[in-house]
């Protein structure tokens, strides 16, 4: 509903006072007179005289408000049919008119306009508009400082070329004048950690031509290691990052296995996933780079030691003239990042190894070993002077005789990482420690096993909604089978939707033809008429063809006849004839015996 005009909305008002004052059935005239001044509908007057004059007219709301004719279930199939026609941009390609014209030809009965559909579709959340905002914000919540950590790197806009720092501008950046910014060969990236409990923000900065695993190992081993004045430090449990810091950091993985980080990253395009991070590139940018601009360094690492004092001071809120404090809904009062992040517990503190064994350990390769009768395996721990033996057994999806692929883990006495593939092809891993402890019976005690728990909000309506019409549009599927399905460009509704074969069953009305006018084309373009058959060859297709010899009257006629040939489309024409009764049992006249072809 668009909005008024302050004129529009002072006739408004007057026209709230005349319904008023005006009698009983007089009314509806007014707000009818009122619509075509302002060319607006009566049920649109209605709503601005609710939304400007807080103006109602007293009347009891039907009984059966909010409920329809039409079928919830010809509902759902409406509206999944027109979301699985949404492209993966986002365009929405079948819309209610077409749709409907579909389903009615499938058997669906819908019996109110296409209007009235569609405020139908609104109202339940099944429409498009809807669906593309049903995935609604989950919180996310780390029970204690270094539990999560977030790492997120972004190209720099401060560059350095023969010892002076330069800012890139938006203008170099908007305007298609990238030249200069293609000479630079080394660029500035500036990589932010960020510890969700605590929400401290560590940055730091290096020169490379780009993302690389060698500048994400430094800068883990900068925010994650002991700096002196900084009190901030340790390994986290769990680890956020994107897709493609991921991707391009297999040795990388390789250290976050052995130190036994549990790596995630988000999905595609939900950056919100890890939205500290995110807000502190942006923090970073706004409270730290813009003072470059003033106070101008000459190298990154005279960027690192600014960056560092800068870091410090704001997650301490010692910023003088600044208050830089955790605000959070949950908190009584504001909090210094690093006072929160003092609430850490020896437990939840890991300290980061030197970075020399941290080295050691992403330069380690995976070994498989095959599992023997006990459910065991044998390995040689990095850290171990000997071979050690692995009780494998209790774990899900393992069994004798499988090949496991096994890594060493740098926290512990000698634990491993095992993993194992699913039915489906998906690993499952584990982390085991040696046999070292037997109980009283002489009997080897196994390693234990931490779980994890996964808890889900409460869905919201048009979660529900989307479920349905999962159901309707894959019936019997679940949540992931349908994204299989719709990755495979499965066929909605089991490919029983008669979508357009309908059409061809349809009478057209008989049209009076049109005359026209005929283009001539040359000579050399005309068709090509039929092969030609010389006599003898057409002679012995037609015996073949009729089971016996040509009398000589008859081959004395037919080779004075078709000297010049026989057109091969012909041929049949006079097998045909050959066989009538007539021709076989009556003598050939040399008038004529055969008819004309």
């Amino acid at each position: 509903m668009a909005a008024l005009s302050p004129e529009a909305c002072d006739y408004v008002r007057q026209l709230a006072r005349r319904l008023d004052a005006a009698e009983h059935g007089t009314g509806t005239e007014l707000v009818r007179e009122a619509g075509q001044f302002l060319g607006l509908s009566v049920a649109t007057v209605y709503r601005h005289l609710k939304a400007v004059a807080g103006w109602s007219s007293g009347r009891k709301a039907r009984c059966d408000k909010g409920s329809t004719s039409v079928s919830a279930e010809a509902l759902v199939t409406l509206g999944a049919a027109q979301r699985e026609a949404v492209r993966a941009n986002g365009k929405q390609t079948l819309f209610t008119t077409t749709a409907r014209g579909i389903l009615e030809q499938n058997g669906h009965s819908f019996g109110v306009s296409n209007g009235q559909l569609n405020k139908l579709l609104r109202d339940r959340k099944l429409n498009v508009a809807a669906q593309r905002i049903a995935d609604p914000v989950q919180a996310l919540r780390a029970p204690h400082p270094n539990h999560t950590g977030q790492v997120d790197p972004s190209l720099c806009l401060v560059y350095y070329l023969k010892g002076r720092q330069y800012i890139i501008r938006d203008d170099e950046f908007y305007k298609n004048k990238l030249d200069r910014i293609a000479q630079i060969k080394f660029r500035c990236y500036r990589y932010v950690s960020y510890d969700k409990a605590s929400a401290c923000v560590v940055p730091w900065y290096t020169e490379a031509l780009g993302e690389d695993q060698h500048s994400l190992f430094k800068f883990l081993m900068f925010a994650w290691g002991q700096q002196q004045g900084r009190p901030i430090h340790g390994v986290p449990f769990h680890l956020l990052w994107d897709k493609g810091s991921a991707n391009q950091s297999s040795a990388i993985k390789s250290l976050l296995d052995a130190l036994g980080v549990r790596h995630h990253t988000h999905e595609a395009g939900n950056a919100r996933a890890k939205g500290g991070v995110e807000n502190g590139n942006n923090i970073v940018e706004t409270q730290f780079e813009s003072r470059l601009r003033f106070q101008p360094v000459e190298n990154v690492e005279q960027l690192n030691a600014a960056a560092f004092a800068w870091a410090n001071a704001y997650n301490a809120n010692l910023i003088p003239g600044q208050d830089t404090r955790l605000r959070r809904p949950g908190l009584a009062a504001p909090v210094a990042r690093y006072d929160l992040w003092q609430l850490i517990t020896a437990d939840q503190l890991r300290v980061l190894p030197p970075v020399e064994v941290c080295q050691a350990f992403m330069r380690s390769k995976e070994e498989e070993r095959q599992v023997k009768p006990d459910l065991s395996i044998t390995f040689r721990h990095p850290a171990a002077e000997r071979t050690k033996t692995y009780s494998l057994r209790g774990l899900d999806g393992v069994n004798v005789g499988d090949s496991v692929v096994v890594r060493g883990l740098i926290y512990g006495e000698c634990a491993i990482q095992v993993q194992v593939l699913r039915y489906d092809g998906e690993p499952l891993a584990y982390r085991v420690e040696p046999n070292v402890e037997y109980d009283d019976y002489g009997q080897r005690t196994d390693a234990a096993l931490i779980g994890a728990e996964y808890k889900r909000t409460a869905m919201t309506q048009a979660e529900r909604a989307a479920a349905d019409m999962d159901e309707a549009a894959y019936p019997g599927m679940t949540t992931d089978e349908v994204k299989a399905a719709r990755a495979k460009r499965a066929t909605p509704f089991g490919g029983q939707i008669n979508a357009h074969s309908y059409l061809q069953d349809i009478q057209m009305p008989a049209y009076l033809p049109r005359q026209g006018t005929e283009i001539e084309t040359p000579a050399h373009a005309a068709p090509a008429g039929p092969e030609m058959l010389d006599p003898v060859t057409a002679m012995l297709r037609i015996v073949g063809a009729i089971g016996r010899h040509l009398s000589a009257d008859e081959n004395a006629f037919f080779m004075k006849r078709y000297a010049e040939g026989v057109p091969e489309d012909q041929v049949a024409a006079l097998i045909a004839q050959y066989q009538a009764p007539a021709m076989a049992d009556q003598p050939m006249r040399a008038a004529g015996g055969l008819r004309a072809v």
